[in-house]
């Protein structure tokens, strides 16, 4: 099956580049108290985040290691693991959250910029989702450090997400939606361009706004009061976002 040229992992590294660096260039202004301070993850604090984003980041690394080397590598080892590393990452200075944070990212970041052209399509053992091809990695990673980064209540709002990344995004979640059976029926438009997207059996009520609004709200990292109801009324309540 053909993939989009403007969503390969090569084209979008550029971004990732740009995207991590505003992560990190934020995670510098963070002090030992600031790491303390909640994020907008419920029982999450900022330093909690920061850690998550490090080791997704080298949980990357060794999927394209794996799929580089065949060596059958894991994601994780298993979602405990991964809980148990951001638990204890947690506890650290601000400066070391810092300096991990810088050094998974361009780790790989280095790596999917040397990986070889063949071997993107290379399955790979994510977890929770079984084998599905390393060139999920790229974009699954710029999704972790733009949501994540606004998750840091630091001001990087959904309307800072990049238009590209939104628009991606936000088609993405809809699929997604669309399969879960607990999405309740509305129709969504987006300012952009116009085209009603219905979810559930049913066309629900309408919902309209900027795409970033939607993808916010829809995510959970807003509460969309921006957002416009037709018939006038409460917004629907969308399930539970995953990354």
């Amino acid at each position: 099956m053909p993939h989009d040229e403007e969503d390969s992992p090569t084209a979008l590294l550029p971004l990732l580049h740009i995207c991590a660096d505003r992560l990190i260039a934020t995670a510098t202004t963070l002090s030992d108290h600031d790491v303390r301070a909640p994020s907008l993850l419920p029982g999450w604090s900022r330093a909690h985040v920061l850690t998550h984003v490090a080791r997704s980041a080298d949980s990357r690394t060794r999927l394209l290691a794996s799929a580089r080397t065949g060596s059958n590598l894991a994601q994780y080892a298993s979602d405990d693991q991964r809980e148990r590393e951001i638990q204890e990452g947690a506890g650290r200075s601000a400066g070391a959250l810092l300096d991990d944070l810088d050094t998974a990212l361009h780790r790989f970041l280095s790596a999917a910029s040397d990986h070889p052209t063949h071997d993107w399509d290379v399955p790979v053992r994510w977890l929770g989702a079984g084998l599905r091809p390393a060139r999920g990695a790229v974009r699954s990673m710029l999704r972790e450090v733009e949501v994540h980064h606004t998750d840091l209540a630091t001001g990087h709002s959904p309307a800072l997400w990049p238009a590209s990344f939104t628009a991606r995004e936000l088609e993405t979640t809809i699929e997604r939606l669309r399969t879960n059976p607990h999405t309740p029926p509305m129709t969504l438009r987006a300012d952009e361009d116009q085209t009603p997207r219905v979810l559930g059996n049913t066309p629900g009520p309408l919902v309209c706004g900027p795409e970033a609004e939607l993808l916010g709200w829809l995510t959970g990292r807003t509460d969309g009061l921006t957002l416009t109801v037709q018939p006038q009324g409460p917004l629907p309540t969308p399930p539970v976002w995953r990354s």
